[in-house]
Formats: C-alpha cells, sequence, structure tokens
C-alpha cells in the first residue's frame, strides 16, 4: 500500500483551492459585514424591519451573494476536507489545535447542507423543465436561503482548513515561520436577531 504523502507535501499540493478558500472568505466576510450593517440600520430595538420587502429582498441579495462566492470551492470543498482531516492526523503532537477536529466536523455537515440545498434544487428543475423564468428565480432564491446557515458555518469555521495545511507546511520547512497567505477573518459580533428572520 502506498504511503500517504507527506503533511507539507499534500498541503502544497492543494495551493490553488486553498486561494480559492481563502478568497471566498474574504470576500465572504464582507457581504455578510454588509448585511449586519443593514440590518442594524433598518430594524427597530426590537429587531424587526421598518420595511419587510426592502429587508426580504436586501436578505435574498446577500443570500445569493454567498452562494455565488462559494461556487469556486463548492465542488472541492469536500476534498480539502478530507486533506486536512489526514494532515491533522499525521501532524498529531505537532502544533495541532484541538479545535481543528470539531470545525472540520462542522465544516462537513454545512457542506452537506449547502450540497442538499443544490440536490434539492437541481431535482425541481428536473421535475419542472418548462417552468417560467420567475418560478425558476423563486426556487434559486430558495435554494440560496436554505445553503445560508451551512454558507455562514464557512465563513465562521473555514479558516480552520487554512491553518491546518499552513502548519503543515512549517512542519516540513524548519525555521519558516511565514505560513500560507490567509485572510484575516475577524467576525463581528453576531447581531440579535428577531423571530421572522
Amino acid at each position: 500500500m502506498p504511503r500517504p504523502p507527506s503533511p507539507e507535501i499534500a498541503a502544497s499540493d492543494h495551493r490553488p483551492s486553498l486561494t480559492r478558500l481563502s478568497g471566498f472568505l474574504l470576500r465572504a466576510e464582507d457581504v455578510t459585514a454588509a448585511w449586519e450593517r443593514y440590518a442594524d440600520e433598518h430594524t427597530d430595538l426590537d429587531g424587526w424591519p421598518y420595511d419587510q420587502d426592502a429587508f426580504d429582498r436586501r436578505m435574498a441579495a446577500r443570500d445569493a451573494a454567498l452562494w455565488r462566492l462559494f461556487a469556486p470551492v463548492r465542488d472541492e470543498a469536500a476534498h480539502l476536507l478530507d486533506t486536512a482531516e489526514a494532515i491533522a492526523d499525521q501532524l498529531a503532537g505537532r502544533s495541532v489545535q484541538t479545535r481543528w477536529v470539531w470545525q472540520l466536523d462542522q465544516l462537513r455537515g454545512a457542506l452537506d447542507r449547502v450540497v442538499a440545498a443544490q440536490t434539492a434544487f437541481t431535482d425541481w428543475q428536473d421535475t419542472h423543465p418548462h417552468m417560467s423564468d420567475e418560478l425558476v428565480h423563486r426556487a434559486r432564491a430558495t435554494r440560496d436561503k436554505r445553503a445560508w446557515d451551512g454558507l455562514n458555518d464557512w465563513i465562521t469555521h473555514g479558516r480552520a482548513v487554512l491553518e491546518i495545511h499552513a502548519t503543515a507546511l512549517r512542519a516540513g520547512r524548519p525555521g519558516v515561520r511565514r505560513p500560507l497567505p490567509a485572510p484575516t477573518v475577524v467576525r463581528s459580533t453576531p447581531t440579535a436577531q428577531a423571530p421572522h428572520r
């Protein structure tokens, strides 16, 4: 049975995928920060929107933007998680963060929810091949809304994948302290959400 590649080789082999993940995290953080500002400015003290229709449109725009941003990562995300888990196992005892196992599990569950949203949309399209553009648009918006929770988990925990690969590269090159370029993802405190959100 062939030996698995060393952690640092496995990490370096995934640079393009990691770059796409890093780009998603940076741009998605901008989208969510803009949404939080909007929600703060357009809701009352109890969190209810001043204009529900405008609020819903803005939320749908947020969901659609995050779906588009994750698209370059979605098909390779499972492989990134598999590789990160294998690397973390090989790095046991060498700068391993205990939270990584939990975060990778969260990311895998989140990816399952995102894939399920796409599968439901694709199944709907297959079942209704001659629907109007308006109905397709609504179905797409429903998919994006269903995927929001999973995509938000990727925004929250996706940096763990970058950290694991960066640690592997450092472990393979003694004296090298700089990891792969990775975004500094600063999560702002979530705003209180009204029951309808």
